[in-house]
């Protein structure tokens, strides 16, 4: 298969070459990542200036731009030569769990291929103790790859979790969990008496049923979720009543 790789962490990340090592050899893969760490981008994409692509070797290019236009740019553009079968994304250091979707820059890329009618998984590890092994789950990707193209359904992608690991228990399709963040905002005058406000990381805590993303990985499986790329709306029939 022609593969497309991105990830939020930029260029150097490790999870990123984890899976070109594992996928390159029986695969075309080609990687368009952002030239920086553009983590919690969300799926924002560049409308208002020229993105700048460098070619880093062959197949393998960075962008000025964000997960989404790295996506964009391997679909849209004339740089990759013929069609992408696949858009993977990752692999990302730190999970992208429940909420955490709405955030993150690698679900965005996932969500951008299939937006774009392309299969998009995004990767992710989590690691308590910040130490990060990306292999196994590359092991993963590479061992399952068609198997995970055949999921694919139109409108949704494949968020993809697990703890930073040698091996793993089990594969667990799971729901979405809700995740609450103790996050602050501290504001503060700078040395000009400029007023300034800065994003202060909390704890998190998670929410849900055993089938949930957050209780596979804690359990120590790998955690398939498939997510709508498309927003679906709320139940419009009661307030069409109600302005009735």
């Amino acid at each position: 298969m022609r593969l497309l790789l991105t990830n939020d962490d930029g260029i150097d990340g490790e999870g990123l070459w984890a899976l070109y090592d594992a996928l390159s050899a029986e695969h075309e893969v080609w990687v368009i990542a952002p030239d920086s760490n553009r983590s919690a981008v969300s799926n924002g994409i560049t409308l208002s200036k020229d993105l700048c692509v460098k070619k880093i070797k062959e197949h393998v290019f960075t962008s000025s731009g964000l997960p989404a236009d790295c996506v964009s740019t391997g679909l849209l553009a004339n740089i990759v030569e013929g069609k992408i079968d696949m858009v993977l994304s990752g692999i990302n250091r730190g999970a992208n769990l429940g909420t955490d979707i709405i955030y993150s820059g690698t679900a965005a890329a996932a969500r951008q291929a299939a937006i774009f009618g392309v299969p998009g998984v995004a990767f992710s590890i989590e690691s308590p103790k910040e130490e990060y092994r990306y292999e196994a789950l590359a092991k993963f990707a590479k061992q399952n790859l068609p198997t995970l193209r055949g999921l694919y359904v139109a409108g949704e992608f494949l968020n993809i979790n697990a703890l930073s690991a040698d091996s793993y228990k089990a594969v667990q399709f799971t729901s979405v969990s809700v995740r609450k963040y103790k996050d602050t905002v501290k504001v503060f005058a700078d040395d000009s008496g400029i007023l300034r406000s800065r994003f202060v990381g909390g704890s998190v805590t998670s929410q849900g049923t055993v089938c949930s993303d957050f209780r596979a990985v804690e359990n120590g499986n790998i955690s398939i979720t498939r997510v709508l790329a498309e927003p679906v709306s709320a139940d419009n029939e009661i307030n069409a009543k109600w302005l009735l």
